[in-house]
């Protein structure tokens, strides 16, 4: 069972490390890619709930508590798609892999777990190798505090995510964080845009990316990850999430090439990043036996 789980989950970071490849692709801007990724896949959950009986009925309070976090899903989700638009899937990624941090300081708070000492260390490590890429990507500065951005609004809801699922269904769950989030994006496309609330039309390649977006790698992938929460410590998905910038950069080189490749000092600092976001586990594994 256990080890069908695991399955489970790398399906779910290979998902997501396809997701910031779709990104790039789709010619939208970061706030209509996501309004329109929520709205296919707020109607795509709604009927594969109707398909599998799955409740849709909750209090008022709590609709508003996920609604809440939904907020968080949506500023996520716009920082991530911005970071891409303004810069590229490597630095995107790269400012994304501090994901890790900010779960092991977050999941002592929302958890009420023990704080490891060993969170601060690997801070630290973390800190140094996005000061080399800052040093050798000047011109990228807006593309890695994106990445950073969403490496903090996805930990928080991520690690929340793991308190939630105490007390809700993952379905009931993520289609009133979905719901939060599309009322936000809206209201934030009303505030943003100089000619109200408009959105670009879709073509043929936009379409298929959305559809894809929405369905694999945000019905299926989003859900599974709040159900695997039921098996799993909040921060070892999160920490098993650290093959997503790896999925990521190396199916952006794959397919885009040349807008990809960067310094060799980006990489120096990235490997510095991907390196102690990987040995994270066994150590504090060993010394804490939290994973």
């Amino acid at each position: 069972m256990q080890v069908n789980k695991f399955i489970q989950l790398h399906i779910i970071i290979l998902l997501w490390g396809f997701t910031p490849v779709l990104g790039k692709f789709i010619s939208f801007g970061a706030l209509d890619l996501v309004w329109y990724r929520l709205a296919i896949s707020l109607v795509g959950l709604l009927l594969f709930m109707w398909y599998l009986k799955q409740p849709i009925s909750m209090g008022l309070k709590s609709v508003l508590h996920l609604g809440s976090i939904g907020v968080v899903v949506g500023l996520h989700w716009y920082f991530f798609y911005n970071a891409i638009k303004v810069s590229n899937v490597s630095v995107t990624m790269a400012g994304f892999s501090t994901l890790t941090l900010f779960a092991s300081l977050l999941q002592p708070l929302l958890l009420k777990k023990k704080f490891f000492w060993g969170d601060f260390i690997y801070g630290i490590i973390l800190v140094i190798g996005l000061g080399i890429i800052f040093k050798f990507e000047t011109d990228q500065l807006a593309g890695i505090i994106y990445g950073i951005l969403a490496a903090l609004t996805g930990a928080f809801f991520g690690v929340y995510n793991g308190k939630l699922i105490a007390t809700h269904g993952a379905y009931k769950i993520t289609f009133y964080e979905f719901l939060g989030a599309l009322i936000f994006i809206t209201l934030a496309k009303v505030g943003m845009d100089t000619d109200g609330f408009e959105l670009p039309s879709i073509g043929l390649s936009d379409g298929i990316g959305l559809l894809i977006l929405s369905v694999l790698c945000t019905i299926v992938a989003f859900t599974w990850s709040v159900e695997i929460l039921k098996h799993f410590n909040p921060l070892t998905v999160i920490i098993t999430n650290n093959l997503e910038p790896v999925y990521g950069i190396v199916f952006s080189l794959i397919l885009f090439g040349d807008t990809e490749y960067m310094s060799s000092g980006f990489y120096v600092g990235a490997a510095i990043i991907l390196i102690s976001v990987f040995t994270y586990p066994l150590i504090k594994q060993r010394f804490v036996n939290d994973i």
